[in-house]
């Protein structure tokens, strides 16, 4: 079987149907008058005109020989040579892809079974003088041995992560390129993910990209909220499915909450779905929106926490404003607020839980940063600033809200909302600060439908000030708070180390935090990265443009052909250089010296 490694060159043989053309338009001829006196002459012309027509038919030939010999030469046509295993030393790093997607379902076999096989393959033709390396979906190249490798393959599964796969041959190339080897190539098996190619610059060395199969369709779960933060006891699940970028049906999904289900609805891909629910019992709880189930399995369940509790009891000063007021009397009637003293709201600092909003009177500002400094909060107000900002924060749909006048925040701490980047809710301890009074002249918040959910948000997130939750893709560094000092994994509670950091478990799920008198003090939800649902691969003009010339992505012969520098290939290039020289000094020599033939 011939292979081909410049196949575009091939639209150069269209050069070779300029000789047919050329023959044919010299054989157009004027008419011809016969006169008497050469009439003796016509027998000879006609067997000279024989000959002449088989000298220019044989001309002809070679030169569409020349032409094609010349073209074919360029696309570099390849074979497989017998007995063609061994190979030069080689330096190979081999990148197997077994990211969540490599779970997908393709034929009724999984993709990474795919995969592992021609890893196998790959691996089986290590000889002695070679140095190999393993690349997996954590992206860290390690060096291995032939039967190594293929005894963890062998045990290898799908991973919840998300891999990078640009990333890891750039890394992948560097590590070979140091080998010093005569060959040194790296070798991708993966579904080649269009999301997974990030931009940077092109590896060094030759990558080979063996082509995967047509991945399937797929819908996934790519978010679940809940809202508000804390249920008292009633609240919502904010869904948004993905993918589906060629089925569009509609899909039946679940919230599941204790072995049973809260709520169900019918949404198709691209949809933004709420389910509500009612939870009878208090404190935390591990949920769940549950997909019906596809090829690709794992992104069919996201995971999250919802924690239930009764509805704050705040109390709310004299200067909190007209609006707050308001506000504050509809959230009581609604039942999402008690009257009580947990949390007061107000513009001067005060004992517990408190929302802070900047002084009435800018006179009392310098008193306003004493008192926080006295209580142990970082924060101080700065200047005030006129002018017009956007609000982007998670603290109810505030996105996108206009802000006109608003104090600068100078401190350290949670940050919950920005104005144009500008720390604009920020939070340290029990004490939340806003930085702009909830009035229409600072902000057109009041009077919008936001300012409800937002002041809902807002103060029962204060009355749990305890209460916190983050979502974390598998294997990903997350700060914890500063009031957790365990987590609660599969194997048993670990300790938080001084720096609060940690790596995010592989396995999705929901990890609740225990703080120092063994309460739990809030849960860290870890997902799958929705990007990592996008099955679609990438074209081979995207796997160039991201990677180089020194990429290419080849069937499976071809691949097996191309390992350790093409140990198994013969290139014809020469040889069909070679018969194109031939071809011209016959061409040559057939215009040169068949011309001197003569009648007789």
């Amino acid at each position: 079987m011939i292979g081909f490694l410049q196949p575009l060159a091939l639209v150069g043989l269209v050069a070779a149907a300029v000789p047919p053309l050329l023959h044919l338009l010299g054989r157009r001829r004027p008419p011809t008058v016969v006169f008497p006196a050469i009439r003796y002459l016509t027998a000879t012309e006609r067997e000279h005109s024989r000959r002449l027509k088989l000298r220019n038919l044989l001309l002809m030939l070679l030169r569409i020989a020349i032409i094609a010999l010349i073209v074919l030469a360029a696309s570099r046509p390849v074979t497989r040579v017998v007995g063609g295993e061994a190979h030069p030393p080689s330096a190979m790093a081999v990148v197997v892809d077994n990211s969540l997607s490599s779970g997908a379902v393709v034929g009724g076999q999984r993709v990474l079974d795919l995969l592992r096989a021609r890893a196998r393959t790959v691996f089986g033709r290590l000889s002695t003088g070679d140095r190999a390396w393993l690349v997996l979906a954590d992206g860290v190249p390690q060096r291995i041995g032939r039967d190594d490798a293929i005894q963890l393959l062998d045990s290898l599964a799908p991973w919840a992560v998300r891999l990078d796969v640009a990333e890891a041959v750039r890394t992948a190339a560097r590590v070979v390129e140091d080998a010093r080897l005569p060959v040194r190539e790296v070798v991708v098996l993966s579904d080649l993910q269009a999301t997974a190619l990030s931009p940077g610059p092109p590896p060094s060395v030759p990558v080979l990209f063996a082509e995967s199969p047509r991945p399937p369709d797929n819908v996934s779960v790519d978010s679940a909220l809940a809202v508000p933060p804390v249920w008292s006891p009633v609240g919502a699940v904010v869904v948004t499915l993905g993918g589906g970028e060629h089925d569009q049906a509609p899909r039946a999904l679940r919230l599941v909450m204790n072995g049973g289900d809260l709520a169900r609805a019918v949404a198709s891909p691209g949809d933004r779905v709420v389910l509500e629910a009612t939870v009878a019992e208090r404190g935390w709880a591990v949920a769940s929106v549950v997909l019906d189930p596809d090829e690709l399995r794992a992104d069919d369940r996201r995971w999250l926490a919802v924690h239930v509790s009764d509805a704050a009891p705040v109390r709310l000063s004299r200067g909190a404003g007209p609006f707050a007021e308001k506000a504050f009397r509809v959230l009581l009637e609604g039942g999402r607020l008690r009257d009580g003293s947990n949390v007061t709201i107000a513009d001067r600092v005060e004992g517990g839980n408190l929302v802070l909003l900047p002084p009435a009177d800018p006179a009392l500002l310098g008193a306003t940063n004493r008192a926080l400094e006295a209580r142990g909060v970082s924060w101080r107000f700065g200047d005030v600033l006129d002018g017009e900002w956007q609000l982007d924060g998670d603290v109810g749909p505030i996105t996108g809200t206009a802000v006109y006048r608003r104090y600068t925040l100078r401190g350290s701490g949670s940050v919950l909302a920005r104005a144009d980047g500008e720390p604009w809710l920020v939070r340290d301890g029990g004490v939340l600060i806003v930085a702009s009074r909830l009035e229409d002249t600072w902000t057109a918040l009041p009077v919008t439908a936001a300012f409800l959910p937002f002041l809902d948000v807002l103060l029962n997130r204060v009355a749990a000030a305890e209460s916190w939750i983050a979502e974390a893709t598998p294997g990903a560094r997350v700060r914890l708070p500063a009031s957790a000092a365990h987590v609660l994994l599969p194997e048993g509670a670990a300790a938080v180390s001084s720096d609060r950091y940690i790596t995010a478990p592989i396995e999705p799920g929901v990890y609740f935090l225990r703080g120092a008198g063994d309460d739990t003090v809030g849960a860290l939800q870890v997902n799958p990265d929705p990007r990592e649902s996008r099955l679609a691969s990438a074209s081979a003009s995207t796997v160039a443009a991201t990677f180089g010339s020194t990429a290419r992505l080849l069937g499976s012969s071809a691949f097996d052909r191309e390992l350790f520098g093409g140990a198994q290939r013969a290139e014809l290039t020469g040889v069909l250089l070679i018969a194109a020289l031939v071809a011209a000094l016959a061409e040559l020599a057939l215009a040169t010296f068949g011309g001197a033939l003569r009648p007789g």
